[in-house]
């Protein structure tokens, strides 16, 4: 068939038929790498639980490749079958490998390595460190339990240097069934050479050790290697150290133009324009190819490139999850990891900021902000749902995440019973799960607490016209005391006006611990313990009549911001009731008057001051964003009151909402006789403040009065209108800044309950537990809170942190890391190819970087190891062919944004905008119609169209279609790798999608534009030329003769079907590109793209060179 019916193979019912030649030239592209196909073999598959694969309604066949790569289904087998022997008929370098036989040394076993993983897999289940779980009273991972009897039999389980005595080995050879170890049904088996390692071990005494990577990493001794010209730097010694081992030579040193291609990919995410691909061929130095890399790691690609890896830890999506799945404002913390990445944030602080930001000494906006990782956990909005239940899942999974990313351990194992295989108790869970069950979110729809994150654009506008108020008050005040006489009369007039009486309480008491205290100017001011919710009974005496009542919510400089609230960092609240009561001297109520109306000066949206006398708890009156400032609300009376002598009238003012103590900081009450309708709440209450002589005032007062004065004096006026203006502006500014969903920790009288969940059920508590550090893992510190945790994990101590990090950061430049099982560093995780090197690794990032990302991934780009060249010698085939020794350069498929992000540069449509607000580029219709909620996705037609896969919007029930089908995330858990899977489906996306379709279009119409003229003809030299830019574009070297002749046949052959029926001008609307006509000028035209979009479907575009 001809390759543009490729585009459209699913949008056709026409017979299809294939030209074989054009398929192969295709395909000969696809593979011209000859080591793609490498070495298909079985190898260890990564426990789903732990892969966080999303699985498809088919099921998979769970085979993988060389790469790690997933082979899915039969009919995918065979796709692949045929089109390998389409593209390697006769090719020498096709091999397969087979399995390495598994050996053992004679003269010493290594029981980390080898004896280690052979009883965790089989023996540890029923005979570790699990009470519940235990058989038979034995422990095998501990030596002074194994070497006890494991029954009433006078037998023990190992005898040291007597395997023959050793009821372990007895059991394991035993033929009877009953006797035989591991059992028959329980699904584990040992091979004969595992039988040997453990005879073995046994017969050289049985040592134990502690697992590697529980044992604090020690700097080894770079080795010395023949191949000493090959290392750049200590990288290469520990790789050429181990390649020698095996007989093997390193590969040798790439072509510029793969190697500088690899490092744009590895770096940036983007590729390099041909321009500089050629600036670094001409001079390929290794001086040159470090100042590119230097300039790569300054670009600001950098950080959206590799907060990518970071945001898959840290499960980010924009909606909350579960059900209903609704929009979670939270970009902010995207864009915060990735400036965070760009200014090379030390991992220390960067770990510090995300686990307890918020806990730093005079933490800052932007530390604030980074304990959004931790509340990037999911929220039930589903009606009906227990709050309770949902909130402990997300505190489990804040826990789980913070051990999975820092340190590479499963502790979530240890939710319902003691770890299997690591060192971690169920109690000591429970213990560690305390520092994060202090938390003031508790799944709320509101995903509170919130923080006001203005961006940087946001905060440089505030900042600037803050500074114009600032020299327009300065203006203001320097006129204003050139007219004190004016300003005198002006206050005597208006203290004449007065139509509210301030009403100094008599009592003022708080049910639930505030303490209450009236001041001078007759408000009430909240200090104290700060509860949840509290319910302010303050007691009036005047005799009326009264018509209504009006509550001021004042600042005070006692309060956090200066309120009106209490609450840190947000001083918001909300009256849920305001009641009022006639009582007599004793107390008694005698009635409650009922309320007919209310207004405020202001009112949250959906929180009208008219909810705080609805009778509704849950309801009530609050005031963001316009925290800061002072609010009015006046509470109309059914009918005029006059209370007898003897009698006083009672305000309760109830605040029940149940998160983040949003209790009202300051208040006063005044009444009035004046008609409602006639009445404003409005401030400042400038007659009552007038008529307070002015050595009585505060500062506020008279701040508030000086304004006014100014804003009605003809000569101030102008001035006073212009600094309205302007504070109006920052007005609208904070109206528009995002709140971000942030941790906040409980007030010390309001602490939660620490409780071990039986079996993991919340409904079952157990004994009460303390906050504490497992012990196994470093030297714990005090007990403190999350940022106790930080430290921990940042401790010289801890023997996993920068193992972890150093590994992961490895296995993004290498395809894998060094310990392939990325998220379990413990006893069944995969043990490291290069342990040495590791280590090396994880001290130069911790000591010698200063933990600096990207001085490391600068030590590793900078290796021969990375420079190699990725072609597979004979030997390497033969001895490392999945590349496990480091033989090669790796080539694995690139990620699911690099695929997209790459397509969109080379063809120019790509948007440079870094931050903001998650886009959505078009996706195939229908795709939300099978989720809950009204959300539709309005695919856009501007800028936000072209944006980088980071910016993408990911709703959790429904990510993106085209990412998860190259194994993106959903964001529903934290994803410690992804798993790569090669699918048929891939293809129809790169085809198919209206984003890789228009990438070829705007690829074609570039380089036709970049040519002699716009109008190319059957003019050879010109299609050639045209053929050729777009190939430059896309892969950055030349085309080989033999390519550019198959693309030319491929490009007449689509000029030929569009010539003969094909409508040339619907395929260029597809792809966006004008067309009223079939003229031949649009036949070129869409000819020319189908070209594009075999170019970049070629398998040297999507993979890693």
């Amino acid at each position: 068939m001809t390759l543009y019916i490729i585009v459209s193979i699913f949008k056709t019912d026409r017979p299809i038929h294939f030209d074989s030649s054009v398929l192969q030239s295709w395909w000969l592209f696809s593979m011209r790498q000859e080591n793609y196909i490498g070495a298909l073999r079985p190898t260890r598959t990564t426990k789903p639980k732990l892969a966080n694969m999303r699985r498809t309604a088919s099921k998979r066949e769970h085979a993988t490749d060389a790469h790690g790569t997933h082979q899915v289904n039969r009919l995918q087998t065979v796709i692949r079958t045929l089109l390998t022997l389409l593209t390697l008929a006769g090719s020498k370098d096709a091999v397969v490998a087979q399995p390495p036989v598994p050996t053992t040394n004679e003269t010493s076993v290594n029981f980390r390595e080898q004896v280690l993983p052979i009883l965790a897999t089989n023996c540890f289940a029923c005979h570790g460190a699990d009470e519940e779980a235990r058989q038979a009273d034995l422990r095998l991972d501990l030596p002074a339990d194994a070497n006890a009897s494991p029954d009433s039999s006078a037998s023990r389980a190992i005898v040291a240097h007597q395997p023959d005595r050793s009821e372990l080995m007895i059991r394991i050879l035993s033929e009877d069934a009953e006797l035989k170890m591991p059992p028959p049904d329980s699904g584990h088996s040992l091979q004969p050479a595992e039988i040997q390692l453990l005879k073995q071990w046994i017969e050289q005494g049985a040592a134990y050790e502690t697992h590697w990577a529980f044992v604090r990493p020690a700097l080894p001794s770079v080795p010395s290697v023949e191949r000493s010209e090959w290392c750049r730097n200590p990288i290469d010694n520990f790789v050429a150290a181990k390649l020698e081992e095996l007989t093997l030579a390193p590969a040798a040193h790439a072509d510029p133009y793969a190697l500088i291609r690899r490092v744009y990919l590895d770096l940036t995410g983007l590729p390099p324009t041909p321009e500089a691909a050629d600036k670094f061929a001409a001079d390929p130095s290794q001086d040159a190819f470090a100042a590119v890399v230097d300039q790569l790691l300054a670009s600001p690609q950098f950080g959206e490139h590799w907060a990518r890896m970071w945001l898959d830890l840290a499960r980010y999506a924009d909606t909350k999850g579960y059900e209903k799945d609704q929009p979670r404002t939270i970009w902010r913390y995207r864009d915060w990891v990735i400036e965070a990445f760009n200014k090379d944030m030390p991992f220390d602080q960067f770990t510090r900021e995300q686990l307890a930001g918020d806990l730093l000494p005079e933490a800052t906006t932007s530390q604030m902000l980074a304990t959004a990782f931790h509340r990037n956990t999911m929220t039930n909005d589903e009606g009906g749902t227990d709050n309770e239940e949902f909130r402990i899942a997300a505190v489990k999974d804040r826990v789980d995440t913070t051990v999975q990313v820092w340190m590479g351990l499963t502790m979530g194992c240890a939710k319902c019973h003691s770890h299997k295989y690591d060192p971690i108790t169920q109690r000591e869970y429970y213990q560690f799960m305390a520092y994060f069950n202090q938390t003031e979110d508790e799944d709320r729809p509101d995903d509170s607490p919130k923080l006001p994150t203005p961006t940087p654009q946001q905060q440089q506008q505030l900042d600037s016209i803050q500074k114009q108020i600032a020299d327009t008050q300065s203006q203001l005040d320097q006129l204003t005391a050139s007219l004190p006489e004016q300003k005198v009369n002006w206050e005597r007039t208006l203290a004449g006006q007065t139509t509210w009486k301030i009403v100094t309480p008599e009592t003022a008491e708080a049910s639930h611990g505030s303490t209450l205290t009236i001041q001078d100017d007759g408000s009430v001011l909240a200090s104290g313990a700060l509860p949840g919710t509290d319910v302010y009974q303050i007691t009036l005496t005047e005799n009326g009549p009264i018509t209504a009542l009006r509550l001021e919510a004042l600042t005070h400089k006692s309060l956090p911001r200066k309120g009106p609230g209490r609450t840190r960092g947000d001083p918001n609240f909300v009256l849920s009731e305001l009641t009022v009561e006639r009582i007599d001297a004793e107390g008694q109520v005698l009635q409650t008057i009922p309320l007919s109306n209310a207004k405020a000066d202001f009112s949250q949206t959906n929180w009208d001051v008219t909810k705080a006398i609805d009778g509704d708890a849950a309801t009530g009156w609050a005031i963001s964003p316009q925290q800061g400032q002072p609010h009015v609300a006046i509470f109309e009376f059914r009918s005029p009151l006059s209370i007898p002598q003897g009698q006083s009238l009672r305000i309760r003012l109830s605040q029940q909402y149940p998160a983040n103590s949003l209790l009202l900081g300051c208040v006063r009450f005044s009444v009035t006789s004046e008609p409602f309708e006639s009445l404003t709440p409005s401030f400042p209450l400038l007659a009552e403040i007038a008529g307070i002589p002015d050595s009585l005032r505060t500062d506020e007062q008279r701040q508030q009065l000086t304004e006014a004065f100014q804003k009605q004096n003809d000569q101030t006026a102008p001035l006073a209108k212009q600094r309205g203006v302007l504070k109006a502006q920052v007005d609208s500014i904070h109206q528009q800044i995002p709140l971000t969903p942030v941790m906040r920790d409980r007030n010390p009288e309001r602490q939660r309950k620490n409780v071990i969940h039986v079996r993991g059920n919340f409904l079952q508590p157990g004994d009460e537990v303390q906050a504490a550090l497992p012990q196994a893992f470093g030297e714990a510190t005090d007990a403190g809170n999350r940022l106790a945790v930080a430290n921990w994990i940042l401790s010289p101590s801890n023997p996993l942190t920068s193992r972890v990090l150093a590994n992961r950061l490895w296995a993004r430049l290498f395809g894998r890391g060094i310990v392939e099982t990325e998220e379990d560093f413990g006893i069944q995780g995969t043990v490291p190819t290069h342990p040495e090197l590791l280590d090396w690794l994880a001290i130069q990032i911790q000591e010698t970087h200063q933990w600096s990302i990207k001085k490391m991934l600068r030590t590793m780009v900078l290796s021969s190891a990375y420079q190699q060249s990725s072609h597979i010698s004979p030997a390497s085939r033969q001895r490392d062919p999945d590349n496990r020794w480091l033989s090669r350069s790796p080539r694995f498929r690139l990620s699911a944004e690099v695929v997209r992000d790459q397509s969109l540069f080379v063809s120019g449509l790509l948007t440079n905008k870094i931050g903001g607000p998650s886009v959505m580029p078009p996706q195939p219709e229908g795709i939300w119609r099978a989720t809950y909620s009204s959300m539709k996705w309005e695919s856009a037609e501007n800028e936000d169209r072209y944006r980088r896969g980071l910016y993408t919007f990911l709703r959790r029930t429904s990510p993106y279609p085209s990412m998860i089908t190259f194994d993106a995330g959903s964001g529903e858990v934290c994803q410690l790798r992804r798993i790569r899977t090669n699918t048929p489906l891939q293809a129809l996306v790169t085809l198919n999608d209206p984003v890789f379709v228009e990438a070829a279009g705007a690829l074609a119409r570039t380089a036709i534009d970049q040519g002699e003229g716009t109008s190319i003809d059957h003019d050879l030299k010109a299609t050639s030329d045209v053929i050729r830019k777009m190939f430059r574009r896309a892969l950055v070297r030349n085309a080989e003769p033999q390519e550019l002749d198959r693309l030319l046949l491929l490009y007449k052959d689509a000029q030929s079907s569009f010539s003969s029926g094909e409508s040339a001008t619907e395929f260029l609307q597809s792809a966006r590109l004008k067309s009223q006509d079939d003229t031949q000028e649009n036949i070129n035209l869409a000819a020319f793209t189908v070209v594009a979009s075999v170019i970049l479907n070629l398998d040297e575009m999507l993979m890693k060179p």
